[in-house]
């Protein structure tokens, strides 16, 4: 791998802050390809950005256009070809062996807004003057913000807003109504939930981790409450401004037609209504767990190797689980028509 100072030679890393290099680090893959391989066979070049960083790759473009990449050129430095198009591309290995470095693309399209945010930014803008920037990284990984379109990107970090806070401090209360949702920039937070037996934890978060978003989904009280761990500093978002910005984009409907599609085809049926309305009618074969218990009971229940469709009796529920889902890196999509639509469905089919 490269150090922090070897990567200042490689497009774009050349044009961003030098302290944000040394967080960038981790984010790359390094993979080695043998004579005669494609190093395009991993993802078709649609995933990540790859840079040949020992040996020598031949390209070839559909054009025609025939393009050998060494390592000791100026072209290494930067990605090979296009990424994120339609273009399909052929290499092949001329070296004895050849390695690629590699970074997904998207996340580096959203760091350089990152980037470019930060340098036109005033000195005492809220953007500046942390200690550490893990938490651009953290939050910029997130499913749900990659999902978001290049533009929206320098929008959630214009309308953060910084909140100091000390060990102790319950950030959002289980019952309220939500009205921020919070990134933390430093420190951590405890998720918990109150029951007959006392508190019960539910996650621990760390920097760039995004939560209080899902009460600015549903439009219902919040699920659980927060509580920091050490004294720290958040970043919250208006829930207007997060509606705009994250839940257009990253909550996907389908109808009920092509929901009953999918589940044929091998997806997960999500229901996340409560056991009571679930014991009452659900849909044979699906997964049972009510909102409020998705984080703690997801890693059991579901496989983010199969795509989920979450379903409630309203959309509201469907969206906030479908969000909460795709933070967490699951590939998810929320029913139209809730479940008494889709045993319709099934009920004409079968006549």
């Amino acid at each position: 791998m490269i150090t922090a100072e070897e990567l200042k030679k490689y497009y774009p890393f050349n044009k961003m802050e030098e302290k944000f290099l040394p967080l960038l680090l981790d984010q790359f893959e390094v993979h080695q390809f043998e004579k005669g391989e494609s190093i395009f066979k991993l993802d078709d070049n649609k995933i990540f950005a790859k840079y040949v960083i020992q040996g020598a790759v031949e390209v070839r473009y559909p054009t025609g256009r025939v393009k050998v990449v060494k390592d000791t050129s100026l072209q290494s430095f930067y990605p090979i070809g296009d990424v994120n198009t339609s273009k399909k591309l052929e290499s092949e290995v001329f070296s004895p062996t050849a390695k690629v470095m590699m970074i997904n693309s998207i996340f580096l399209d959203h760091f350089m807004v990152w980037n470019d945010l930060f340098q036109l930014s005033d000195k005492n803008s809220p953007l500046r003057g942390h200690q550490s920037y893990k938490w651009v990284v953290g939050l910029l990984n997130s499913k749900a913000v990659q999902m978001l379109p290049r533009g929206h990107v320098d929008q959630i970090f214009k309308n953060l807003e910084p909140v100091s806070v000390s060990l102790g401090d319950e950030i959002i209360t289980e019952g309220d109504s939500g009205d921020y949702c919070y990134i933390i920039i430093k420190g951590s937070v405890e998720i918990f939930k109150c029951e007959a037996e006392g508190e019960i934890l539910v996650a621990t978060l760390d920097e760039g981790s995004l939560f209080g978003e899902h009460a600015l989904v549903s439009q219902e009280p919040r699920t659980a409450s927060a509580r920091m761990l050490s004294d720290g500093l958040l970043m919250r978002l208006i829930g207007e401004k997060f509606s705009s910005l994250l839940k257009s984009h990253v909550v996907r409907w389908l109808t009920t037609d092509a929901s009953y599609d999918m589940i044929v085809e091998g997806a997960t049926l999500l229901d996340v209504r409560e056991q009571e309305e679930f014991n009452n009618l659900g849909f044979q074969g699906s997964v049972h767990i009510p909102m409020d218990k998705i984080r703690e009971q997801c890693a059991q229940k579901l496989d983010k190797n199969n795509p989920v469709i979450t379903c409630s009796n309203t959309g509201m529920r469907c969206a906030s689980a479908a969000f909460l889902l795709t933070t967490l890196g699951y590939d998810v999509y929320s029913m139209q028509g809730g479940i008494v639509g889709l045993l319709k469905l099934v009920e004409n089919k079968l006549d």
